[in-house]
């Protein structure tokens, strides 16, 4: 299956929670993470090769830790149906590895431990983190949530050589972005001035949220109110419809950013850090021309991300509890983060400064194509990453309703084919209200 937030094939290890627990034995998952021998991990790494490093890492902490651990890999899309089904049984693990929207419905619940997260992260020293990674994991009352352990930003790729032939400042401020695109379209000799997302799909969501919020515009204020028809988010609608004009013809997928930039038919693109890896592996020297802009930039920066952590259950006994603290700081010390990482080079990036400028992070056949820079600023980019869904640091439920009928790609799928973005808000800001009412 292909992951829409990446484009990279997902290969299925185990199928749910329900082939999970007849694979790895029914027990090890009962009683709120298992009995007090066994302590129950699930994680959404459900490909062969990452599953085989991560049970590695497991052997090494059981080798010389206090305590036995059980795997359970999750379909990333069945794990908010597993949660809840786990919650209403009191069957969830002891702890597990995911993503920021599971943390903030769990968050919400009371359900995670702030006291194992805080003891992780003085442990390994909390100024290492980058801080926008610890603020992604705090709660709006200022509880650490979770612990982060790696993520991936979203930006612009870019061709430097076409970009410097041209004059041409990197594609980080609107008008920086909008001046590229016109000077590099050329559609009569297949060429393309840009290509961002304008399919109905999550791409195009993620495309144009750092649009919107680097011009202050919110789909929700503080109040849980729609707002999505302001004046700064009609703004950032028709500057991205404007874009679309120097797209390829068609609704644009991140199939068609992958392709044309690595078919050299478009210099700059919107894709996440998991194009590393295909530059690499599929082109001879495109890594060394290839540069990244971490943020948009307008009224402010922004950026948009994925922030993968570890959740620590407070309902796991204090034992189980105990074994998963001292296991997430096993797999973010030393050479174990190191091979963590590096299941997924430019996918899984470090949460962790002193990391991410290690020679031991860069020895990676995929990461060693690219500099120094654009490795820090991937990593730097946590600290602008924004979402729709959060308002002050906390999700609003009400957003999952919005995303489930991807009303925000709707507005940026009907800009692109040229609609007037006033109408387009308005039409859209009135379909989310009956949705949250």
């Amino acid at each position: 299956m292909t992951d829409p937030t990446t484009g990279r094939e997902r290969r299925t290890v185990l199928k749910g929670i329900g082939a999970a627990m007849l694979a790895g034995g029914l027990a090890g998952c009962m009683g709120g993470g298992g009995d007090d021998d066994v302590t129950t991990y699930w994680t959404t790494q459900v490909e062969q090769d990452r599953q085989e490093v991560i049970k590695g890492l497991i052997e090494s902490y059981e080798s010389e830790g206090d305590g036995t651990i059980d795997m359970v890999s999750v379909e990333e899309g069945d794990l908010p149906t597993q949660i809840s089904s786990a919650t209403a049984s009191g069957t969830l693990p002891a702890f597990g590895e995911w993503g920021l929207d599971p943390m903030q419905n769990l968050g919400s619940e009371d359900l995670l431990s702030t006291e194992s997260a805080e003891s992780v992260v003085d442990s390994i020293g909390r100024d290492d983190f980058y801080e926008g990674a610890l603020s992604l994991a705090t709660s709006g009352g200022g509880d650490l949530l979770a612990v982060p352990a790696h993520g991936w930003v979203q930006g612009f790729w870019y061709r430097q050589s076409a970009f410097d032939d041209a004059g041409l400042s990197a594609p980080t401020t609107w008008d920086a972005i909008l001046e590229a695109a016109e000077t590099l379209h050329d559609p009569d000799n297949d060429q393309y001035g840009i290509v961002v997302g304008s399919d109905e799909t999550p791409f195009a969501r993620q495309c144009f949220t750092p649009y919107a919020r680097s011009n202050g515009a919110r789909v929700l204020n503080g109040d849980g109110e729609i707002v999505f028809d302001s004046a700064e988010m009609v703004e950032a609608l028709d500057f991205y419809g404007s874009l679309a004009e120097y797209s390829p013809p068609g609704a644009e997928t991140f199939e068609t950013a992958n392709n044309t930039y690595l078919n050299e038919q478009c210099h700059m693109i919107m894709y996440s850090s998991y194009i590393m890896g295909d530059i690499s592996s599929n082109t001879d020297g495109m890594a060394g021309d290839t540069a990244f802009a971490p943020y948009i930039e307008k009224d402010r920066r922004s950026s948009f991300g994925q922030l993968v952590l570890f959740n620590v259950i407070d309902t796991a006994s204090d034992e189980n509890r105990e074994v998963a603290e001292a296991y997430v700081e096993h797999v973010l010390t030393g050479d174990q983060y190191i091979d963590f990482l590096h299941m997924a080079p430019g996918g899984m990036n470090p949460v962790l400064q002193s990391v991410a400028e290690s020679e031991a992070y860069r020895d990676n056949e995929t990461l060693q194509e690219w500099g120094q820079e654009t490795l820090s600023n991937i990593s730097g980019a946590f600290d602008n990453i924004e979402r729709f869904g959060y308002i002050d640091g906390q999700m609003s439920p009400s957003f999952g309703e919005i995303t489930s009928r991807n009303l925000v790609a709707q507005a940026v799928r009907r800009v692109s084919e040229g609609e007037d973005a006033q109408t387009v808000a308005d039409d859209v800001a009135s379909q989310m209200r009956d949705v949250i009412n």
